[in-house]
């Protein structure tokens, strides 16, 4: 999989993700002494890491061990079975006979077609990414599987973002129904702490301070600002607001166009009412300040707190 030059910047600087990937090396360590295949589920917001967290596991895995990966797609109609084709490409064999035919292949024939697999391919890991976007079969699947994953020597890794499920969400279901499973794991990414995000600025004589209060310690908007510099917002920064924001019907997302829409963060007691950009600013213009070490404010001087994506105003 290719990686831009900043995605693997943040591998190389992943800070804080001891704790996260020692979890995952004693699900992997049970998997390898026989002691029963293990699920993983890694959560956490949107850029947050869980790919780099991921994939340096996946870096880390002794030759021994097969790798396969696949991935759920931000599509209006979802693909069905999207990250088992992917996996079933890897395989080819049965289960790619399966995939290929899973118009008339229900999810129960799937799933034993892949512990099949699983069984044929010990020990492995498998990775299952953006489950938030899984269809109805996806996850039929895969819960099929989870309650049978200590019968085959693998360790399913699934990321989601939770700040994306409300509570009717299927995949919230499926974690509901499986919190009860020994073989099942919960992994919260939490962002980074304000000395973590003061150690990636300091080769960039960033106010680190004013880094971390404006982006709260999200790695995604850390190293892109880093990158990019801090003159203009990043254009991957703009890219990941408007995707976020271009399938909302709420009021805000008509105030999306990175402009500082929202002066301040609203309080737990307020209407959260969103403001209109002040007229005669520009909405791509970030000038830098007199002090050396550079301030990141918005052209009219409110918080770049209200560019973030994560941010919302209902």
């Amino acid at each position: 999989m290719a990686q831009s030059s900043t995605a693997a910047g943040r591998e190389a600087n992943l800070l804080e993700r001891s704790a996260e990937l020692a979890v995952l090396a004693e699900q992997l360590k049970a998997v390898t002494s026989r002691a029963g295949g293990r699920l993983a589920f890694v959560a956490g917001e949107a850029g947050v890491g869980k790919t780099a967290l991921v994939r340096r596991f996946a870096a880390t895995l002794p030759a021994t061990v097969q790798l396969m990966s696949g991935a759920c797609d931000a599509l209006v109609t979802p693909r069905p079975l999207a990250p088992f084709l992917d996996v079933a490409a890897l395989t080819g064999g049965e289960l790619e006979e399966l995939a290929l035919a899973r118009t008339g292949a229900k999810p129960h024939e799937f799933a034993a077609g892949l512990m099949r697999e699983l069984r044929q391919r010990a020990p492995s890991v498998i990775v299952l990414e953006d489950l938030h976007w899984a269809d109805a079969a996806t996850l039929d699947v895969l819960r099929i599987v989870a309650r049978r994953v200590e019968s085959v020597d693998s360790l399913i890794i699934a990321t989601f973002r939770d700040d994306e499920l409300d509570r009717m969400h299927p995949l919230r279901m499926l974690l509901g129904g499986l919190a009860g499973a020994g073989a099942v794991t919960r992994i919260k990414l939490a962002a980074l702490s304000e000395a973590a995000v003061a150690q990636l600025a300091e080769p960039y004589g960033v106010d680190a301070t004013e880094l971390y209060r404006l982006t709260s310690g999200n790695a995604f908007y850390v190293t892109e600002v880093l990158a990019g510099g801090t003159h203009a917002v990043p254009a991957t920064v703009q890219d990941a607001v408007l995707a976020r924001t271009a399938g909302s019907a709420r009021p805000a997302a008509r105030w999306s166009k990175l402009h500082p829409s929202c002066p301040r963060p609203p309080s737990s007691g307020s209407s959260r009412r969103c403001a209109p950009r002040p007229s005669g600013t520009s909405t791509n213009a970030w000038p830098q300040a007199s002090s050396p070490r550079r301030r990141m404010e918005s052209p009219s001087g409110t918080s770049w707190r209200a560019w973030r994506w994560r941010h919302r105003c209902p």
